[in-house]
């Protein structure tokens, strides 16, 4: 018997009992549409990382001030900084060879109460800095400007609005234009009693974003230099953050070193994608291994499927021996019908994963859109491998699991077989 008899004949006895058939591949099919999915969301949250990181470059890093540990009698304190990022570390930085930008960044204390004027209407509002994109939110759209510009004007005196905060207001879309270049007033009240109030004028307008508003570093400074009641913040705390970009990957390696060396704490974009990929492998083979435990659930259907097929077919394995079918081919025989089950299952599974992973990427999306979260992204991949990868191991378990039943046909007596009721 060639190899091509083998094939037709192995898929001929599948098709004999086709419930008995499409039930043992259920098995297989819930396992591999269990592994393409779960392997699907860890490929698709990795590129989604790494075109996030990309975007803000890996050749970037970010320094933070050291500062001493928080006392159990005032955890809500602010901690003394024993490392400050000054703004004459910001010039050394800009000056070193390889370094592009430093970008200074200062945060506003979460206590603080910003109320908003404008036109009479009044509303407390929440404040961002301009930043560079963080690496923390991959999947962060960035604010798209309706009108004006997307980001104040660095030198200070601009504020930027999103277009939620204009609505809540009483704006509609297509008012919003005329209101750039108009001045609005911010309203600081401090827990100390007093309130101080700084005016802006309106530079951009923008569909969506992190917060309210958006203030140049500089305005920012202005703020908390009021709300502390202190002219020498800048000197005294310093910047709470410096983003720098360089030239290349090399340049920013060496930067690093250099600047741990000096004793303050820095991010590496490289190191921290690094981290992640290696965590997201890890997630990958937990999620992956659930589809493996419903595999070797499966396999054991296969195997119990072929045995009752042995039993079945006994008088049948006994003619092909007696009209000369060799031990090997008859083995051969059982192999390939549950290698086919296990194919069968892979490729229904791979499928099914498929439009599971589509599927579930579009109701994130929607949840994310109904929640008003500003995300994107393709979170479920599926890559040439994965596909080719589930097919083989299916039908690889279908393959081990029909061994034994295999062995077993191979094993029996042509007279036994024939007198076999």
């Amino acid at each position: 018997m060639k190899f091509r008899d083998l094939v037709r004949t192995a898929v001929s006895n599948l098709f004999r009992h086709k419930a008995r058939t499409a039930l043992t591949t259920v098995g297989v099919v819930v396992g591999i549409l269990t592994i393409v999915t779960m392997v699907s969301l860890g490929i698709g949250v990795q590129h989604e990382m790494r075109a996030a990181f990309d975007t803000v470059g890996l050749e970037s890093l970010r320094i933070y001030p050291v500062a001493e540990d928080t006392s159990a009698f005032d955890l809500f304190g602010q901690r003394q900084r024993t490392k400050l990022l000054t703004p004459e570390l910001a010039q050394q930085l800009q000056a070193r060879e390889g370094v592009l930008t430093v970008v200074p960044y200062l945060n506003l204390p979460t206590s603080m109460r910003v109320i908003l004027h404008l036109d009479g209407h009044e509303t407390a509002v929440t404040t961002r800095s301009s930043r560079p994109s963080s690496p923390g939110e991959p999947f962060d759209v960035p604010p798209r400007a309706v009108a004006g510009v997307e980001e104040p004007p660095p030198g200070g005196g601009g504020i930027v609005l999103s277009l939620d905060l204009l609505a809540s207001l009483g704006y509609a879309r297509e008012e919003v234009g005329d209101l750039i270049g108009r001045e609005v007033e911010l309203v600081l009240h401090a827990p100390r009693g007093d309130s101080q109030a700084f005016d802006f004028t309106i530079a951009g307008i923008v569909d969506q974003m992190w917060g309210s508003l958006t203030l140049s570093v500089p305005d920012r400074l202005r703020l908390l230099e009021w709300w502390y009641n202190d002219p020498d913040y800048l000197a005294r705390r310093g910047y709470d953050e410096l983003f720098v970009r360089t030239r290349s990957l090399n340049d920013a390696t060496q930067m690093l070193d250099w600047l741990s060396a000096e004793g303050y704490e820095v991010e590496s974009l490289k190191m921290m994608l690094d981290l992640a990929s290696r965590g997201w492998i890890i997630v990958e083979t937990m999620l992956g291994s659930v589809g493996g435990l419903a595999l070797l659930v499966a396999s054991i259907g296969i195997a119990n499927t072929m045995i009752m097929a042995v039993y079945e077919r006994t008088r049948e394995i006994g003619i092909l021996k007696a009209v000369g079918a060799a031990p090997g081919q008859i083995r051969s025989l059982f192999v390939l019908e549950a290698a086919f089950i296990g194919l069968l299952g892979g490729i229904a599974g791979t499928i099914l994963g498929w439009l599971l992973g589509k599927g579930l990427n579009w109701l994130i999306l929607e949840i994310f859109r109904w929640q008003e979260v500003p995300m994107q992204g393709t979170f479920f991949v599926v890559s040439w491998w994965l596909v080719a990868g589930a097919l083989v191991f299916a039908a690889l378990v279908g393959l081990l699991a029909g061994l034994y039943p295999a062995a077993r046909a191979a094993r029996l007596v042509p007279l036994d077989a024939l007198r076999y009721e």
